[in-house]
Order: structure tokens, then sequence, then C-alpha cells
């Protein structure tokens, strides 16, 4: 499929994109590039479960705002405290 770019620096995500997505109205998406190739997908919850599951994968966390670290935080410590032993 092919879209084009405004002038102010959007495109439309096709209709059969979005649906096997599941990508809806309001919903906020990652944007990244690497090597030339951008990349875009749904934003998920930073859940307590989702934390855990990251830090055990060996996953960074993403760069978050003030709010966004007290958040993560919070679930860090949740997901510690409800590893089993």
């Amino acid at each position: 499929m092919i879209t084009r770019v405004s002038s102010k620096g959007q495109t439309v995500i096709p209709a059969a994109i979005r649906e096997k997505a599941k990508i809806q109205t309001g919903d906020e998406l990652e944007v990244g590039c690497s090597n030339g190739l951008v990349v875009m997908r749904k934003r998920k919850a930073l859940t307590a479960a989702r934390v855990r599951k990251l830090l055990v994968a060996g996953y960074d966390l993403p760069n978050l705002d003030e709010v966004g670290e007290q958040a993560v935080e919070e679930a860090k410590q949740i997901a510690r405290k409800n590893r089993p032993e």
C-alpha cells in the first residue's frame, strides 16, 4: 500500500492496516526510525505485568516524562513485590 505525506507531515494509515493492527480513533502510536525504516506501533500502557515482562525479557523501558517515570517506578515496585520466590 502507498500513502503520501502532507505538507504538515501527516499521513493516512490505510483502513486495512488500522483494522489488522486494531488501531482506533484516539489511540497513541509510538514512532521510530532505524536505517531508514519508519516503524509505528500502537502504544500499550505500562502496567505492572507489562513492566515485569519487559524486565524479565531484558528490555530497557522507554524514555518517559516525570509522570511516566513515577508510574513506572510504582509498577516496578508492584511487580517486584508480587514476584514468585
